[in-house]
């Protein structure tokens, strides 16, 4: 042996005393197999030495070892005297208390299988030992379902090690709020307007859906839940769901962050093209009444709106109803404007059928009967079908100056017209009493010297008179 030699051992002493020293019960280290007996096996744990775990520690259900040679494991320091002893998972007995009472010390998580709901919590069985975790320390918020923990393994925090292990309370919430903390720095750089993350719905409420991004919670308002119109969040989304959710404001200040859902559902218009054809008899569900009309769902996202003049005196009690219940009606689709994302509605036709396309009379030069809907200061508005009403203005209605129109022409009663013009896409239609009645005295008086011709009156008479001549 050389000189040197006894300097080298003394310099790896010195080391191995170091790496002992270097560590603490109660830590945890990562380390590699080195070495495996029939009774344990050796990790080398790096520069704090050589250590070893309690061989049936790593045993599977049928006894099988779970490691080989060469794989990395992690483990607590359960005793550092002159060896390193890890422990990998809680043993029963007397190690089980050590290992409880130095869990308690410094934190490390600790594994229990739920065992059954008892008053105020649940019952733990952790390394053999009973052991109690109140009902509110098991999650973040408060459970739907009690009985959903019962048999599960799951890592708690030691809280309370008291009377030798007779006295032990645990805590999951700790390590979930551990968890959600540090989650919550890394969901911070990604939360920003208009990113798209996914999350998960963790509660419900009146006003929306509360969805936890990573740590961080943002709230998707019943508003931004669906374009489709939603009465409550629980008809959308149930709590545990997984979702995807697009940023729309970030308050900083106020730690607020409002998500939507609707956003990533596309823009709901772009369908109506192909969906929605004017004078088309569809069915749309009443939603809301305001003073000019109600609104009526026809797709998700696509209202139209039945204008209250196109709602009749004695349905009007029915609309109100409909609009209560949210009922289905039948109505013709009078104007689309894709522009303004408008459609214009009319209450469907008697008897006419969903889907069935309506076929207008109005036309130029067309007789038609009306019934006058009011008479204005300008003239008389006359109805002349689902969502065709025109004027006939004062210098168009036939009558004597100072003629009061009012009492001429009462609300409901029926009025011929002629058709002098319609204008944009329909919505304006100009009519005219007078010509209608002189286009009626025409017609009479063909029909009248027609009639007599064919009877040799004096139509004819006169005829052959002037051929005569």
């Amino acid at each position: 042996m050389s000189e040197s030699e006894p300097e080298e051992d003394f310099a790896a002493l010195f080391a191995q005393h170091e790496a002992r020293r270097a560590v603490e019960r109660g830590q945890v280290v990562k380390g590699r197999v080195i070495q495996i007996s029939e009774e344990h096996v050796f990790v080398d744990v790096g520069g704090k030495g050589e250590a070893w775990i309690d061989r049936a520690e790593l045993l599977d259900d049928q006894g099988q070892l779970k490691v080989r040679v060469g794989d990395d494991v992690e483990a607590t320091v359960v005793a550092t005297g002159d060896e390193i002893r890890l422990s990998h998972r809680l043993r029963q007995g007397a190690q089980a208390r050590d290992a409880l009472a130095i869990a308690a010390q410094t934190g490390v998580p600790v594994e229990g299988r739920v065992a059954g709901v008892i008053k105020g919590g649940y019952e733990v069985t952790v390394g053999g030992l009973r052991a109690f975790c109140p009902f509110s320390q098991m999650e973040l918020r408060r459970v739907e379902s009690e009985q959903d923990y019962v048999g599960r393994v799951l890592e708690f925090r030691v809280t309370k090690f008291a009377e030798s292990g007779r006295n032990i309370v645990l805590s999951r919430r700790a390590l979930l709020e551990e968890a959600a903390a540090k989650a919550a720095e890394e969901t911070r750089k990604k939360i920003l307007p208009d990113a798209v993350l996914p999350g998960i719905v963790t509660s419900l409420a009146d006003f929306g859906a509360f969805v936890d991004l990573g740590g961080l919670q943002g709230l998707v308002p019943m508003s931004e839940l669906s374009h489709a119109r939603v009465e409550r969040a629980s008809d959308r989304l149930r709590v545990g769901e997984h979702v995807t959710v697009k940023v729309l404001r970030l308050d900083q200040e106020k730690g607020k962050i409002t998500l939507s859902l609707k956003a990533l559902e596309g823009d709901p218009w772009a369908a109506v093209p192909g969906r929605l054809r004017e004078r088309q008899v569809v069915r749309g569900r009443a939603m809301r009444a305001t003073e000019f009309g109600v609104f009526v769902e026809l797709l998700p996202g696509v209202d139209g709106l039945l204008h209250t003049s196109e709602i009749p005196r004695h349905r009007a009690g029915a609309m109100r109803e409909a609009v209560t219940a949210g009922a289905e009606i039948a109505v013709m689709i009078v104007n689309i404007d894709l522009a303004k994302r408008r459609v214009a509605l009319a209450l469907a036709p008697e008897g006419a059928a969903v889907g069935e396309q309506m076929e207008s009379a109005v036309a130029v030069g067309a007789v038609l009967t009306g019934t006058v809907d009011r008479v204005e200061s300008f003239g008389v508005l006359v109805r002349l079908g689902p969502g065709q009403t025109g004027l006939v203005p004062n210098a168009e209605l036939g009558t004597t100056r100072g003629a009061d129109h009012r009492k001429m022409f009462p609300a409901g009663s029926e009025m011929k017209v002629l058709v002098l013009g319609i204008e944009e896409g329909g919505r304006r239609i100009r009519l005219s009493r007078e010509k209608a009645l002189a286009h009626e005295e025409h017609a009479e008086t063909e029909a009248y010297l027609k009639d007599s011709a064919k009877k040799g009156g004096f139509g004819m008479t006169l005829g052959d008179f002037l051929k005569g001549r």
